[in-house]
């Protein structure tokens, strides 16, 4: 996916525009390079299944807990 930095917002965040729709913005310390304005940039995405199941399990959790919670209070 090709993206071009559309711009920096008090340096510390990137707008950058998705050839074919969309933005994304970030914040600048997360990018592994040093952008500018108009630099146009690869962008890939993997899954990340080992934090993927983090996330479920934490929703899950929660899910049960509220559900105890609600229990008790009849």
């Amino acid at each position: 996916m090709l993206g071009i930095v559309d711009r920096i917002e008090d340096g510390k965040i990137a707008v950058i525009r998705i050839r074919g729709g969309g933005e994304l913005v970030i914040p600048v310390s997360n990018l592994p390079v040093k952008i500018y304005q108009g630099a146009c940039i690869d962008i890939s995405m993997a899954l990340n299944k080992k934090v993927e199941a983090s996330q479920k399990k934490k929703i899950k959790d929660l899910q049960a807990e509220l559900l105890n919670k609600n229990a008790q209070k009849k």
